[in-house]
């Protein structure tokens, strides 16, 4: 009988560190999943503002001046601007 308890005894401390240990890892988990939501939302951000930045370094080309290559990328951004400018003004007929 002895020998019964002594195997219950080691079979509850397993089952007691298993339980542990599922916490533990249940909880980095979720410290795992946190971060994934906090570095998805940094991603964004960085995305946004690289946009931002792309559409400022093209504004700036184009007002640097006018050499020979850009009065076409000048006639192009104006062009859009102009086709943006138009879109507001049907929006705002409708």
């Amino acid at each position: 009988m002895n020998i019964f308890s002594e195997d219950f005894k080691s079979l509850e401390q397993n089952v007691r560190r298993l339980i542990r240990k599922n916490k533990n890892a249940e909880d980095a988990l979720v410290e795992t999943r946190k971060s994934i939501v906090e570095l998805k939302e940094i991603s964004f951000q960085q995305e946004q503002e690289i946009e931002k930045l792309v559409e400022k370094n093209k504004i700036l080309r184009i007002a640097g001046g006018n050499k020979d290559g850009d009065s076409r990328e000048i006639k192009l951004k104006i062009n859009e601007i102009v086709r943006e400018v138009d879109k507001c003004i049907a929006q705002l007929n409708q």
